[in-house]
């Protein structure tokens, strides 16, 4: 069942004091941009790189997944400068479930970005939204997220598998947080 009510961006940004989840802005386009071409992140995402027309688009259709009820796509900002460090999205796969999916830019891999903007997002949607659920699925291949997962609570469900971009079969681990 689809979510069709739209989704309000937190009053205001969460934060731990190292980083902080706000709504996309202008100004965090060009680092988006630049990560979108980033190898380790290509090897995990089937989107593809940021180009001009994506980038006259991004803020659009992030305020549209909003509006939609869809999805709630943020940045991931360094709690002291604003500097946009990530992204992570939540998105809904009906009133009382989401994913997240999540990505942090080269420069500020393997400082504990991941798991603390995972933990602020997961907690907004358990608490302030009412979700019952959150899930992250990632490879199989993916240590680093597999460990994202684990450091955050969430707890394996199992595998599935799906065929990537270009058809090869991809296994995921599927990790839960919440009830159900």
């Amino acid at each position: 069942m689809a979510r069709t009510r739209p989704i309000e961006p937190p009053a205001a940004p969460l934060t731990d004091g190292a980083v902080t989840l706000r709504p996309r802005r202008e100004s965090d386009l060009d680092a988006i941009a630049a990560a979108s071409r980033d190898p380790e992140i290509r090897r995990w995402l089937d989107d593809e790189p940021m180009d001009e027309q994506a980038r006259r688009t991004s803020l659009a259709r992030a305020e549209e997944a909003w509006r939609s009820g869809t999805a709630a796509p943020l940045t991931i900002a360094d709690a002291v400068t604003d500097e946009p460090v990530g992204l992570i999205n939540l998105q809904f796969r009906g009133d009382a479930e989401a994913s997240v999916a999540y990505g942090v830019f080269p420069q500020r891999r393997g400082r504990g970005v991941a798991p603390r903007a995972v933990r602020l997002l997961a907690g907004w949607a358990l608490a302030d939204l009412a979700l019952e659920q959150v899930i992250l699925e990632t490879d199989e291949r993916n240590i680093a997220s597999i460990r994202v997962a684990e450091k955050c609570g969430f707890h394996r469900v199992g595998t599935r598998v799906e065929a990537t971009g270009d058809g090869a079969p991809q296994t995921l681990v599927v990790f839960a947080l919440g009830g159900r």
